[in-house]
């Protein structure tokens, strides 16, 4: 089988769905990927020096095929686009094109002008409710009613897009099961808090991949109970803009207040491993109820518990056994991480088998076949 695949995000971005799903597929396929990037606001001169130095690569283990953008120009982004796809599918004959609907990054797709020419399976994620966000995400849609099959991240977004495309399919996101298990059988939680520089004693909260709610109520538990006199650590890691105003706010508990920085996935795993509690703090928004949590699966792999603020949709009907929840306040989040702290018996084991990488991936392989010989 021959795939073209638009992905949500820059390949070798951290670990997207997009980086597991295609490097799999691509030991048994020829995968294309369209290769763009994405650059900090600060830095707008480097989509200008993309012109010159993102080129088009082929050979394994997939080929990648420069797809140029500019920011805030989603028109210009999209002619690039149609040009870009159309002059591929010249070249070579594609049985899927796969497209995730972000076109306030990659530019428009012109649905129409591919008919007939390869089919077009959508990779649903980052959706929003339709019902109550019409103009933001008017464009979902647009691209789930138009392809020919659609892979919805979440149950929410699978029971959105059956409004519209019969043919859509629950394809969560996932976790590489045996390099975890393998880590965590040889290596010890104590080893890894004094390998990464953290008081071997602490009880180590963390969160990995900073998608968090810019209230920050996350920040003023862990101060909560640093002033009760816990020895707990917050450990941060990854990017974000909002770490110098978590510091600021941490306030006399920035001691308790460990941030890294990025951390490349393949030096990842030590931070879950050291980790005592992994957390998930967000807000009550139909983008998080729709999330598939990635590392919300990853912390359960590696035997770690999880609390979760606020409840949401996804994690609930995942029915994982390693999961708590707890409202989206300060004092709730203080009391849940408490309360595991002192917890008498470790949380049970989730199931995960389903949600392997591996397993995933053979799903969405018939998916592409599906749609590929129906097109």
């Amino acid at each position: 089988m021959n795939i073209l695949w638009l992905p949500h995000a820059p390949l070798r971005v951290g670990r997207a769905r997009s980086d597991h799903l295609i490097e799999r597929l691509a030991a048994r396929h020829h995968v294309t990927v369209l290769s763009f990037n994405i650059h900090a606001p600060n830095e707008p001169w480097r989509y200008l020096a993309d012109l010159v130095a993102h080129r088009t690569r082929r050979g394994p283990p997939y080929d990648e095929l420069a797809h140029w953008r500019f920011p805030r120009l989603t028109a210009l982004n999209g002619a690039i686009l149609d040009r870009v796809v159309a002059r591929e599918l010249g070249r070579r004959r594609y049985d899927v094109l796969v497209v995730a609907p972000a076109p306030y990054i990659t530019g428009y797709l012109d649905f129409a002008a591919l008919e007939g020419r390869v089919p077009v399976v959508c990779d649903y994620l980052d959706g929003m409710d339709w019902s109550r966000d019409t103009g933001n995400s008017a464009f979902e849609p647009l691209y789930v009613k138009a392809a020919d099959a659609v892979m919805c991240v979440s149950r929410g977004l699978l029971r959105q897009a059956l409004t519209v495309n019969p043919r859509a399919y629950y394809v969560p996101n996932g976790v590489e099961l045996a390099r975890y298990r393998a880590f965590r059988a040889a290596h010890t939680a104590r080893e890894c808090k004094q390998k990464l520089g953290l008081d071997p004693e602490a009880y180590v909260v963390s969160i990995i991949g900073l998608t968090v709610s810019r209230r920050l109520y996350f920040v003023d538990a862990i101060a909560e109970l640093v002033r009760k006199g816990r020895n707990v650590v917050l450990l941060l890691v990854g990017d974000s803009a909002l770490l110098p105003e978590i510091m600021r706010r941490a306030g006399d508990c920035a001691r308790a207040v460990r941030a890294v920085g990025p951390v490349p996935y393949a030096e990842v795993l030590p931070y879950f491993m050291a980790t005592d509690l992994g957390l998930s703090a967000v807000d009550d928004h139909p983008y998080y109820h729709f999330q598939s949590p990635l590392k919300i699966f990853e912390y359960g792999a590696m035997g770690k518990p999880v609390v979760a603020a606020p409840f949401a949709d996804e994690v609930a009907e995942s029915g994982l056994s390693h999961v708590r929840f707890c409202d989206a306040d300060a004092r709730s989040l203080a009391l849940a991480i408490e309360e595991r702290m002192t917890a008498p018996a470790p949380l049970p084991e989730p199931a995960l088998d389903e949600y392997d990488w591996d397993r995933l991936t053979e799903k969405v392989e018939a998916i592409l076949a599906e749609a590929g010989t129906r097109g």
